[in-house]
């Protein structure tokens, strides 16, 4: 294991909390196992749970219904019908992406880069505009029962084209947290003995647009964590409450379905990213 990696797990035990798994099981999800994280972990989970992988089936969506999250019968019927679309049906979809650090913000990007994201194959935050150029590569791909054929979880693959470098490999998944009354949106993103984990919710506007929301303040919240095991099946996390983010998915003016992203650290904003998606005709892949 690299030095940065075990001293990460190290501030996350001297600064989080232990927690018993079964009290916390919004917090839990799959860990990664290895240095590279990339795709590896998929391959590792289906094994390890029985699990048949497909990949980029027809309609195959990182939501099978919207209701999944918490919507209402009545934003359901506001909520903007492309939006519902490319949550239920993300991999119809292509995307263009643009990314736009705040000064000072853009050197810790590549420094994030050089330590982690590089290394591992996760996270690789575009650094400009002309990395993206060519447009993402975009996977849905879904761990089935083999028997039943139900979805146990559901992944989102992307890299950027021109770098095959991996933006996201993140696990799109619900979770109850005993602190709200509707299932939350939860990421879960594999780091090595531990995950990263964006917990959610949700919000639709008057214009049909979906607002997705980690600002929480407090251990507890909506926000970003930090997840730790060990060989012995004990656990830590931690909550970076410096960290928020916001996703608006929306149709501009022109009919153009977009999204934006922004993150802030200690309120300040440090990298927008704006999407643009397109319709795509889809072929269908199964693979064991």
């Amino acid at each position: 294991m690299a030095i940065q990696d075990k001293i990460t797990q190290i501030w996350v035990k001297a600064t989080g909390k232990k927690i018993n798994p079964n009290d916390f099981e919004w917090l839990i999800g799959p860990i990664g196992n290895t240095d590279i994280i990339k795709d590896k972990f998929i391959f590792e989970l289906a094994e390890k749970e029985d699990l048949e992988i497909q990949k980029n089936l027809p309609n195959s969506g990182l939501l099978e219904r919207m209701e999944q999250i918490g919507i209402s019968d009545q934003d359901k019927i506001r909520l903007n019908d492309k939006v519902a679309d490319f949550y239920e049906n993300t991999s119809n979809y292509d995307f263009e992406v643009w990314s736009e650090w705040k000064g000072i913000f853009k050197p810790f990007g590549k420094l994030l880069y050089l330590i982690f994201s590089k290394r591992l194959q996760q996270l690789n935050l575009p650094l400009n505009s002309i990395d993206t150029a060519k447009g993402l590569k975009s996977e849905i791909i879904k761990l089935k029962n083999k028997k039943t054929k139900e979805t146990k979880w559901t992944i989102w693959y992307r890299t950027i084209k021109s770098t095959n470098d991996v933006i996201y490999s993140g696990i799109y998944t619900t979770c109850k947290n005993p602190n709200y009354e509707k299932p939350l949106l939860k990421v879960i993103f594999p780091l090595p003995n531990g995950n990263a984990s964006v917990v959610m919710t949700e919000k639709v506007e008057k214009d049909g647009s979906l607002l997705l929301c980690s600002d929480g303040k407090k251990f507890g919240d909506n926000g970003f964590y930090f997840t730790l095991t060990n060989e012995k099946g004990e656990y830590w996390a931690r909550f970076v409450k410096s960290m928020h983010e916001w996703i608006r998915v929306y149709e501009d003016d022109e009919n153009v379905l977009r999204a934006d992203h922004n993150l802030n650290f200690y309120g300040i904003r440090f990298l927008n990213l704006h999407y643009r998606m397109n319709k795509k005709t889809v072929a269908n892949n199964v693979y064991n």
